[in-house]
């Protein structure tokens, strides 16, 4: 694949691992692992009162028996308004994890979705001059990138995490901590010299 330098001009040639960017596997594994990630976000804080919770008296509503209505015990009863939630929501914990194995496997079939799909863009490591979200947009207008687009680099530097963070369209991580969700999230994937590096050490 074509090395890019951060004008858009072909600097060379890399080879990307078969490990990561030419796998098969079980369908659903990339669905598994974006069900896993987004479950993991979740914050589980949702709370509703049951009965026994709301305010309201203890009063029987009207007698059992001769008024015409269907017998009732208590206002706080879920049927009126008012009353508690019946099999609300509760607070609770809805995170779990997949095997590392799993999670790397359904990484590389992103990957290799990516790839097929002529998505994935290698560029020659750099470095901004400066924090300014100018820089950043002078980068990508060279490479010619459009959409949602995710870039992996070894180790972020702070003038790249502060000249990008108000780009919304852009997204930058350590090539470490990538996802499969952060991988199918994004239009294009451009990896940096290193961070494909270091991804490779991940999956060797």
């Amino acid at each position: 694949m074509d090395l890019l330098t951060i004008n858009g001009a072909v600097k060379g040639q890399v080879d990307l691992p078969a490990s990561l960017f030419d796998q098969k596997g079980r369908e659903g594994l990339v669905w598994e692992s974006v069900k896993c990630y987004l479950a993991n976000q979740r914050q589980g804080t949702a709370c509703t009162k049951t009965r026994g919770e709301v305010s309201g008296t203890g009063k029987k509503p009207h007698r059992q028996k001769h008024t015409g209505h269907s017998r009732h015990g208590s206002r706080r009863s879920p049927i009126f308004v008012g009353g508690g939630i019946a099999w609300g929501a509760r607070p609770r914990d809805y995170s779990y994890r997949l095997p590392k194995r799993l999670r790397r496997q359904s990484l590389a079939l992103a990957l290799t979705a990516r790839k097929d799909e002529q998505a994935v863009t290698i560029v020659e490591d750099f470095e901004l001059p400066e924090p300014k979200t100018r820089e950043m947009t002078r980068v990508l207008g060279g490479l010619n990138l459009a959409g949602m687009i995710l870039l992996l680099t070894d180790s972020p530097s702070e003038n790249l995490k502060r000249a990008s963070r108000n780009i919304p369209r852009l997204t930058v991580r350590a090539a470490a901590a990538v996802s499969a969700h952060d991988v199918v999230s994004h239009d294009r994937i451009v990896l940096t010299e290193s961070g494909l590096k270091r991804l490779a050490e991940i999956a060797s």
